[in-house]
């Protein structure tokens, strides 16, 4: 068993549900590293764009399993980012650090006048996704807040009043209209 209560799987361990998630997840993270790498080229920039979609991808897999986005992964992917990008790009300063902190900023704000919609480790995660879109943070978190509402306004369709309830992680939603923006704008 590992520390966190989950029963930790072997490659070999067919019947566990957790080798084919990891296994998933782990493929949806080299397809999109592969998108990443044909659209942006041999460059150092592109190892950080594909380093931050493979902990996007991981960070989605535990909010999804867990509702938590653990900060042992998110806070070191955000400032190794931020600093890559720094270094890569030290004319863009305010932009790297504009994007992580007002992202970061207004999603606090939000954490703080209704914690019980979103969690910390979703304006953590939005200081990793600003660190590494800047200014083009604002589409990605635009993207996702919308695919989440659409999402939340299905299942108020589907099971009525009661689905007002219950919590749909972000996480993945704000995680994926970052991929999206490295990807595809």
């Amino acid at each position: 068993m590992s520390t966190d209560g989950v029963v930790a799987a072997s490659a070999g361990d067919a019947k566990s549900p957790w080798t084919g998630v990891r296994l998933a997840t782990a493929g949806l993270a080299a397809f999109l590293s592969l998108l990443a790498a044909i659209r942006y080229g041999f460059k150092a920039e592109t190892v950080v764009i594909i380093g931050v979609i493979a902990v996007l991808v991981e960070l989605s897999r535990h909010d999804l399993e867990r509702h938590i986005i653990p900060n042992r992964i998110v806070l070191p992917a955000w400032l190794a980012v931020l600093f890559a990008h720094l270094a890569l790009h030290p004319h863009h300063w305010l932009e790297w650090l504009g994007g992580s902190l007002g992202a970061g900023l207004f999603f606090l704000v939000v954490h703080l006048v209704y914690p019980a919609g979103l969690g910390m480790g979703d304006v953590k995660l939005t200081l990793l996704i600003g660190a590494a879109l800047g200014w083009a943070v604002l589409a990605a978190l635009f993207l996702g807040t919308l695919a989440a509402g659409l999402v939340g306004a299905v299942l108020i369709f589907k099971e009525g009043s009661s689905a007002r309830k219950r919590a749909i992680p972000l996480g993945p939603f704000l995680a994926a209209g970052a991929i999206v923006v490295l990807l595809f704008l």
